[in-house]
């Protein structure tokens, strides 16, 4: 190979990399959405299809009392609002939307 072949193969590799360390790290700590984002979810979706739009959730949890989990997001601009989307028994969503959280 030659010295300028060489460092474009390096170059990629390392931009690969890069690039998979930064979609781990989104991953781990879910994924943030916009409000355009929110306008593609709605009730009747399946949650393979909330997933394809909205990736996987910042945290997923059952409430009391609820007979499906609620996925829940963060958005895109602020600390202070979160998205909820929550799901009934057979995994189609029956509602959504932002809530105000506290920051402690």
């Amino acid at each position: 190979m030659t010295g300028s072949l060489r460092s474009n193969v390096s170059r990629a590799f390392l931009l690969a990399g890069l690039l998979a360390a930064a979609a781990a790290a989104q991953a781990a700590t879910g994924f943030t959405v916009t409000h355009g984002q929110e306008a593609q979810v709605s009730p009747g979706m399946d949650r393979s299809a909330v997933q394809q739009y909205l990736g996987h959730p910042a945290q997923s949890h059952r409430f009391g009392g609820e007979s499906g989990v609620t996925w829940t997001y963060n958005v895109s601009g602020t600390d202070l609002a979160v998205y909820d989307v929550q799901f009934d028994a057979n995994d189609k969503v029956v509602s959504v939307g932002e809530r105000e959280v506290s920051v402690d």
